[in-house]
């Protein structure tokens, strides 16, 4: 019974660095993957601050359009005063090239408001494209490094649950299950030792003469609370 208790306790030395290394299987690729996730996101926002730069432009030239249209139509209705015989015809274009140079001057205010908003955004784009080289510079220098480790963990749980494994065949069927059933829903923890009269697990005091059973150990004992398999030490 000795001998099954010890290789209960080495089983147990493997699973709980398995235990280990399956919270790293879930934590690198979740570093990986946060890597990921900020040069996506530092792309997704420079290009959506390029693509308002460039509707901008466009705004800008259209408005620039309007105003040398306006312009065009000005400088022909100033031509057409030097012919015009009548006071009203004079005062009807007069008020046509009054109306247009008000037009264009509101255009012109609203060109410079485009311009102060070009050069915020242009600002903007400049920051965001350090943010998406820093973002490309971070996932390059640790994407092969992370990838490679989250390989070497995944081998090493392999090899440690084939050492389990062969420790596993020298024990009783039961007992192998029993252990399974523990690890699977005690958190990975079958296996606990006396502690000042006290399971290391859960607390739970243990009365003397289980105490005496667990230090002879001749037997399986299990934790009266927990049922965990009560050893003397680990």
């Amino acid at each position: 019974m000795k001998k099954q208790l010890e290789i209960l306790i080495q089983m147990q030395k493997f699973d709980t660095v398995i235990g280990e290394k399956n919270i790293l299987t879930r934590e690198l690729p979740q570093q990986l993957n946060s890597l990921k996730q900020s040069l996506k996101d530092a792309d997704e926002a420079a290009a959506a601050t390029k693509s308002e730069l460039d509707e901008n432009l466009k705004d800008q030239k259209l408005k620039e359009l309007d105003i040398a249209d306006n312009n065009a139509k000005s400088d022909k209705y100033k031509n057409q005063l030097l012919t015009i015989e009548t006071n009203k015809e004079y005062k009807a274009l007069n008020s046509e090239i009054n109306h247009l140079e008000k037009v264009n001057s509101e255009i012109d205010d609203e060109l410079i408001g485009l311009m102060e908003v070009e050069s915020e955004l242009k600002e903007r784009l400049e920051e965001e494209k350090k943010s998406q080289k820093k973002a490309s510079d971070e996932l390059k220098a640790n994407e092969e490094k992370l990838e490679k480790e989250i390989q070497e963990v995944r081998k090493d749980i392999e090899d440690l649950k084939g050492k389990r494994n062969v420790l596993a065949i020298e024990l009783p069927r039961d007992l192998i299950r029993r252990y399974a059933a523990l690890i699977k829903n005690k958190n990975r923890k079958a296996v606990t030792f006396n502690d000042n009269n006290a399971c290391s697990a859960c607390g739970y005091t243990i009365r003397p003469q289980v105490a005496i059973d667990i230090k002879e150990a001749e037997s399986v004992i299990y934790c009266e609370s927990c049922g965990r398999i009560l050893v003397a030490h680990l």
